[in-house]
């Protein structure tokens, strides 16, 4: 295919997510395919991820505009940990795009934590 059409999308995401889900504006993206990696400790230096694959319903053609949602459940001991010096709870999450020089207008981050978290 010519290099201003893409066919699909092949997201990279963290080991050890679990309940996927996807959609357009228009519902559920059918033609998907998730093979996860299982969880590593941080301290692990394991280069394994997740690979999440989407075909939206039409392929992207330059210049198109294509808004969709995708989001995952992890365990909050694979992003989270307590930092002893300054007595706080941190968590680190990637913000990326998989496109090369593709621009986002407008992105929402949601962290959910477990009931109970102050």
């Amino acid at each position: 295919m010519p290099p201003h059409i893409i066919p699909s999308l092949t997201f990279h995401l963290p080991p050890g997510i679990h309940s996927a889900y996807y959609y357009d504006l228009n519902g559920n993206v059918s033609t998907s395919r998730l093979r996860t990696a299982p969880s590593v400790p941080k301290a692990a230096d394991n280069q394994q991820y997740s690979t999440l694959e989407l075909r939206p319903r039409y392929p992207l053609m330059g210049g198109w505009n294509y808004s969709f949602t995708i989001g995952w459940d992890s365990p909050l001991a694979d992003s989270a940990g307590y930092d002893a010096s300054s007595g706080r709870y941190v968590i680190g999450i990637p913000v990326q795009t998989v496109i090369p020089g593709a621009v986002v207008n407008e992105a929402e981050v949601k962290i959910t934590l477990p009931e109970g978290a102050t």
